[in-house]
């Protein structure tokens, strides 16, 4: 039975600074949920999930590229649009499976950590770093044009790309300076 720690993150998907001064802030409407999850004493779970809204907008346009394929459909002859309604079934179902609406990072003392991501129609992705292979684990800030926010990361040992816990979901710096600090009590010798 898990116990459930759960509180509200308010962060934007992109646009606008996150973290800075330890906030995380957002436009009404748009909200995530991120909460942490106590299963064991030896494994502990922290979860973001998008809204609706935030899937929306993160595929805002996408959407409109299919509304504008439909509104040209209708223009053309009858016959010619049940032709293209597989296709554009297709793309809706590949627009669904490239968002994913919940990510995962998993703790397991003493084995690794677990990465995971669920996308729309349910389909999940995971990938386990063995404690072993963790070089270490780090916040790392993130400055685009128009966006700063903070990730967790883990640097893996023979590889020169790091594992991003939370890549798409972008929580508050809070919340990952919580799982950050729970990394730590469960792998002292990676810090």
């Amino acid at each position: 039975e898990a116990t459930v720690t759960a509180f509200r993150v308010r962060c934007r998907l992109r646009g606008g600074i996150r973290g800075g001064g330890g906030s995380a802030t957002a436009p009404e409407g748009q909200r995530m949920r991120a909460a942490r999850l106590a299963r064991s004493t030896d494994v502990v779970s922290y979860e973001v999930r998008k809204s609706a809204i935030d899937v929306i907008a993160e595929n805002a346009w996408w959407l409109a590229a299919l509304l504008v394929l439909v509104g040209c459909l209708y223009t053309v002859a009858e016959e010619s649009r049940t032709r293209w309604l597989p296709f554009l079934f297709i793309y809706l179902v590949a627009l669904l499976c490239r968002t994913a609406v919940c990510e995962r990072v998993v703790l397991f003392r003493g084995l690794g950590v677990q990465l995971e991501s669920t996308n729309c129609l349910a389909a999940r992705s995971r990938m386990f770093l063995e404690e072993n292979d963790i070089e270490s684990v780090l916040i790392n800030e993130a400055v685009t044009t128009s966006d700063v926010y903070y990730y967790l990361c883990f640097t893996v040992q023979g590889s020169k790309d790091m594992a991003v816990g939370f890549p798409t979901c972008k929580p508050g710096v809070e919340f990952i300076a919580e799982l950050y600090k729970e990394a730590k009590r469960f792998f002292p010798s990676k810090f």
